[in-house]
């Protein structure tokens, strides 16, 4: 870009030399004229007047001519400051404009950065669609799939839907069929009417349904007690039954058949160690006692038994278990050696097998944790007795029992064995 200072300043010296050539020809002029003059007048002073208006004339012209030219000088001297002020113009306006250009400039480099990360943003956009699209078909794929396994699924359980209709009306039947024979299972062999609902109510005195669970009445242990009645337990079998007998409160020395045995006082009751020692079975001994705690029961609190309070009940079995009630009024039996056996029978029939008339719905196993016959896989649980061995925890598996473990293994009742 040229100087544009520089050639101001050369133009107005142009212009101040040619104002100045102008104004010098004219004094020049002027004084030639006059030199002339005089010259011809002292030369010649005979000239006519007409010469010297010539000359005066000319003089006047000349005179009018410097006067236009110095009024010329007058305008291009003010034109030249029009134009050096529009000059200066002209340099304020071209430097705002190579502000403006630069600031443009700095806008267009930034405004390509900017383009040139939207590229690269673009690319990676468009990488990332083309991975979207991937994905999309690949789940598009995988969708497919899955209907078809929903579809397989919806037979299957549809199918399922079918097996399930025919098993309820098999558990149906079964019901029904178990129906009749709970009502069987349910009929009392030995026990009467009040031994049953006297003995009924100490089982639940002792084990009582409540929050934490169904208790003996629930567990069917009645029925358990009246099933060992009917059996070798009610008729004493396998067990010692002859003389001698320590009664209950014995004291001083025992003589059967002439002979002494021991001295000192000796107790009968099953707590010291000395075991069962009466003359009469376990039937018998249970339906005196139950007649003495009838009795007791009248007697100490006003009623039958299984007619008094729950509170009224734990306190007369606290008394039998104290031995507070008179052996005499118990038939010669000790009310304490009664409780025990009551205790003893009673958790028995909580806790065992359910094939043999308790523990039913297996309500005591599941109560204590019991497993029973399933050693970790009796449900598909698919666990080892290694594993539950070994366990930091305890494991507590559904109970099984001897009756499923066997159905299970393929043994039914009535069926021949190898």
């Amino acid at each position: 870009m040229a100087d544009s200072s520089k050639e101001s300043a050369d133009s107005r010296r142009n212009f101040l030399k040619i104002g100045a050539g102008v104004v010098v020809g004219a004094v020049v002029a002027g004084a030639g004229v006059a030199a002339y003059e005089s010259s011809v007048i002292g030369s010649n002073n005979s000239s006519s007047s007409s010469t010297v208006a010539s000359l005066s004339g000319q003089l006047s012209d000349t005179q009018n001519a410097l006067n236009s030219a110095t009024a010329q000088i007058s305008t291009l001297s003010s034109q030249l400051g029009s134009t050096q002020a529009a000059l200066g113009n002209a340099q304020s306006s071209l430097s705002a404009a190579n502000s403006q250009n630069a600031n443009l400039s700095s806008q267009l480099t930034a405004t390509q950065n900017s383009l040139s990360t939207a590229n690269a943003q673009n690319s990676s956009l468009t990488q990332q669609l083309t991975s979207t699209q991937n994905s999309l078909s690949s789940a598009s794929g995988q969708i497919s799939t899955l209907q078809n396994q929903v579809t397989s699924a919806n037979g299957q359980i549809s199918t399922l839907k079918n097996q399930l209709t025919t098993a309820n009306s098999q558990v149906s039947s079964l019901t029904t069929e178990t129906t009749n024979l709970m009502s069987v299972s349910d009929a009392l062999t030995t026990l009467g009417a009040q031994e049953a609902a006297c003995l009924e109510a100490a089982i639940q005195t002792i084990i009582p349904t409540d929050s934490t669970g169904p208790g003996g009445q629930t567990a069917g242990v009645l029925f358990f007690l009246d099933k060992q009645l009917a059996g070798e337990y009610g008729k004493a079998g396998n067990m010692y039954m002859q003389a001698p007998y320590v009664l209950p409160n014995q004291t001083g020395p025992i003589t059967v058949d002439g002979v002494t045995y021991s001295a000192g006082t000796m107790s009968g009751n099953l707590s010291t160690g000395y075991g069962y020692q009466y003359s009469m079975n376990f039937r018998t001994f249970w339906r005196f006692s139950v007649l003495g705690l009838e009795a007791y029961a009248n007697s100490a609190y006003g009623g039958a038994f299984e007619t008094l309070s729950a509170a009224s009940q734990a306190a007369c079995l606290t008394d039998l278990a104290n031995g507070k009630p008179a052996a005499s009024s118990f038939y010669d039996i000790n009310p304490a050696d009664f409780f025990l056996e009551l205790f003893f029978m009673t958790w028995c029939g909580f806790l065992m097998d359910p094939m043999y008339g308790g523990n039913r719905q297996l309500i005591g196993w599941n109560y204590t944790g019991f497993n029973g016959t399933n050693t970790g896989d009796f449900y598909g649980e698919g666990l080892t007795t290694k594993e539950l061995m070994v366990a930091s925890t305890p494991t507590k598996l559904q109970p099984a029992s001897l009756g499923q473990f066997q159905a299970a293994a393929g043994y039914t009742a009535g069926a021949g064995g190898d």
